[in-house]
């Protein structure tokens, strides 16, 4: 039987078939990386660069914004993986450990990487390309970026007259304009938008001074400080999906967990700890939880995830990463470390006095 050089395949038909598995990264990525030929005739960017813009916001904020000509910024996307070894190495040496990545391209197809779990500064440069063909991946998150890091610094704001978002998701609604929700920190409430709108539309009865925003089965969420939540349909109807929860303010994180949506809310008074909640969305209420089971949790102000602690390689589950961007929030407290809580032993270490899980970040491991 004669052999199929499928690198000769026709880059029309290339083409063609990238833009039919554009909704699944994970395949588009395992696209690309099969040869040049197919990197270079699939759609360039399109998994990363989210095709649409949006206006940012003009100072001081009000709900009715009505500049003629608003700048606009490109959203893309940063995914999160975990990079384990091949198969094959794995069974050879038992020591190799997993990586932790953010990955993001910028508008002109430059790749750089991220700490999964501190925000917008990137990571060192370093000469890497990950071949996926040659490697276990696991798809454990995303979020929407609003910077260019090539075009300017992450702090240093394009005009002084305006800012971007503080968090921002967006929603596809079956080739329509997409629904984008976002959060910014001079306004205690989320804000909602269609792409190509000038105005932007407050979301009422909301304070989101330590609340949180994600995707969860493709509509977006958002948390208050009281825990009350929200969903927000792609006719821009919002839809109450939880009702409060009782205690005090702390900050609170939504996590999207093997098909869960899980609510973090971080306390760091008087001691740090962390009350775990899942939705149950017949009785719209959040159901304390005592377990995490086998799962480990990461959480941060951009993007929230989790993995079992097999893939990871770590000793057990039920334990809980806490950025130090967080603490940052909580302003009252004075340290700005990240930690690692054990649920089960109330066990609550540094992050960089913990090799076991430090590891998993950075630098990345040699195999690799």
């Amino acid at each position: 039987m004669e052999t199929v050089d499928w690198s000769k395949l026709p880059t029309d038909l290339l083409n063609l078939i990238s833009q039919r598995i554009d909704d699944d990264e994970l395949d588009l990525i395992r696209f690309r990386s099969v040869c040049s030929t197919w990197r270079s005739s699939s759609v360039p960017n399109h998994h990363y660069i989210l095709p649409y813009k949006f206006p940012v916001f003009k100072l001081p904020f009000i709900s009715e914004q009505n500049d003629k000509n608003p700048p606009f910024c490109h959203l893309s996307k940063q995914n999160i993986f975990l990079i384990k070894p091949p198969q094959q190495q794995q069974e050879q040496q038992t020591l190799l450990r997993p990586w932790l990545i953010r990955v993001s391209q910028n508008t002109r197809g430059k790749t750089r990487f991220f700490h999964p779990l501190f925000c917008d500064s990137p990571l060192p440069r370093i000469n890497l390309i990950l071949d996926f063909r040659k490697l276990s991946l696991l798809h454990l998150g995303s979020n929407t970026f609003t910077r260019d890091f090539d075009t300017y610094s992450q702090h240093q704001p394009f005009n002084s007259d305006y800012m971007f978002p503080e968090k921002v998701i967006a929603v596809t609604c079956h080739g329509k304009n997409p629904l984008i929700v976002a959060t910014i920190s001079s306004h205690p409430e989320p804000l909602l938008s269609k792409c190509g709108n000038e105005k932007w539309k407050v979301i009422p009865d909301m304070s989101m001074e330590f609340g949180d925003i994600c995707l969860f089965k493709g509509r977006a969420y958002a948390v208050d400080k009281i825990g009350k939540t929200i969903m927000v349909g792609s006719d821009s109807n919002v839809h109450l999906v939880a009702e409060p929860l009782d205690g005090g303010e702390n900050k609170k994180l939504l996590v999207e967990s093997d098909g869960d949506l899980l609510l973090a809310c971080v306390h760091a008074f008087p001691v740090i700890s962390v009350d775990l909640f899942k939705l149950n969305e017949k009785e719209k209420k959040w159901v304390k939880l005592t377990s995490l089971g086998d799962k480990v949790l990461f959480l941060g102000i951009k993007c929230s995830f989790s993995a079992s602690f097999s893939d990871l390689y770590v000793a057990k589950g039920n334990c809980v990463i806490i950025s130090a961007d967080i603490f940052r929030r909580l302003s009252r407290l004075g340290s700005q470390a990240s930690y690692v809580l054990d649920l089960d032993q109330g066990w609550l270490p540094l992050l960089c006095d913990s090799p076991e899980y430090s590891n998993l970040f950075w630098p990345p491991p040699k195999w690799i």
